[in-house]
């Protein structure tokens, strides 16, 4: 299937943001949201405007593989974004995104400062969550 994928990170705070190419081989940070009332409305803007086809948001299961609290959270963020939105929402498994963001941003050798700037590791969770998204459902 052809069409960008807006990836999504959802934090309390900041919301991470990834789009990728329209033939989904490669997922891009594409910045950092905060997380006000029109966050819904924001995303649907960068949907219309990116031709996006299907969003993937980041789901932070529990340990014992339920939803938990932040879960729940980002369940009543789904809900509230499909009700703005007319394609898709899928959800993927952000377990490790975060940590793995870090030692990401870390291994690219960017400077202390720059990693302590918000939203640096939010976008870079979103990005690698998306690119997993991608290499899983290559072609599909």
């Amino acid at each position: 299937m052809i069409g960008r994928v807006l990836g999504i990170d959802y934090g309390s705070r900041r919301v991470g943001i990834s789009l990728s190419d329209p033939l989904r081989i490669i997922a891009s940070g594409a910045g950092v949201i905060q997380n006000t009332p029109s966050l819904v409305n924001h995303l649907a803007r960068i949907v219309d405007d990116q031709h996006v086809v299907l969003i993937v948001v980041g789901m932070p299961y529990a340990p014992d593989g339920g939803t938990g609290k932040k879960g729940e959270e980002v369940l009543r963020f789904i809900q509230r974004l499909e009700s703005v939105v007319t394609i898709p929402v899928a959800t993927w498994d952000e377990s490790f995104t975060t940590v793995d963001a870090g030692a990401a941003i870390r291994k690219a050798g960017m400077k202390k400062k720059q990693r302590r700037q918000k939203g640096v590791l939010d976008e870079m969770a979103a990005r690698l969550m998306l690119q997993e998204y991608l290499d899983v459902h290559e072609g599909k």
